[in-house]
């Protein structure tokens, strides 16, 4: 999931306003921005076809770092807590949590049975698998931020979260529907450093329009 992740934020942003929306949306991309880092480093495995794009041919071979319901929210628990400091604002800190936890559940829906709950070896393994049905993940997760936003939002915060939404799921179309294109990305490290810059691009434009 994608800007399914970004509706989450916006909800939290107009529950807990004394936070500022780009650490919100960086506690909902939390789990992948630390991912996109982990995939290069060698920490954690992905195995992609290079012959498509589509998500569900996508392997996540070993994630716990990054994508644990348990292991990742401890991780978040450390980051969220060196930002409530910096910042000064101790509500950073559960929010951001919060945020992290999002993702994982949210995840739970479209993933394959990829997603660990601990963390650890031998972890028992969840997800109901939407992503093997692509054009209804596409309309599902889209349906579902647009009626996110449009609760939460307004003015021309709400026009421009629907723009942005709509462009970056537009971009995302090859992973849903099967045609004949070729993955954009070549290697593992390619496709965590595509995962970077459209989690990295989304919240950069969303912090400076929103």
């Amino acid at each position: 999931m994608f800007i399914g992740h970004f509706a989450v934020a916006f909800l939290l942003w107009r529950l807990f306003p004394s936070v500022p929306l780009p650490v919100i949306l960086v506690s909902v991309s939390f789990p992948d921005l630390l991912w996109s880092l982990l995939v290069p480093a060698g920490v954690e495995k992905v195995r992609i076809n290079p012959d498509s794009a589509l998500q569900k041919l996508i392997v996540f071979e070993k994630y716990p770092y990054s994508h644990s319901l348990v292991l990742t929210n401890l991780f978040s628990l450390l980051v969220g807590a060196a930002i409530a400091a910096v910042l000064n604002n101790p509500l950073v800190l559960p929010i951001f949590v919060l945020g992290s936890v999002s993702h994982w559940i949210l995840d739970t829906v479209v993933h394959l049975k990829d997603l660990p709950i601990l963390g650890f070896n031998g972890d028992r393994k969840v997800g109901a698998g939407l992503w093997k049905r692509g054009p209804l993940s596409f309309v599902v997760e889209y349906a579902f931020y647009i009626i996110v936003t449009a609760l939460v939002l307004s003015g021309l915060s709400l026009v421009y979260a629907l723009i942005l939404g709509t462009v970056f799921q537009l971009i995302n179309l090859p992973s849903f529907i099967s045609s004949n294109r070729k993955n954009m990305a070549k290697t593992s490290n390619g496709y965590a450093g595509l995962a970077l810059v459209g989690f990295g691009a989304f919240t950069i434009i969303a912090s400076i329009l929103i």
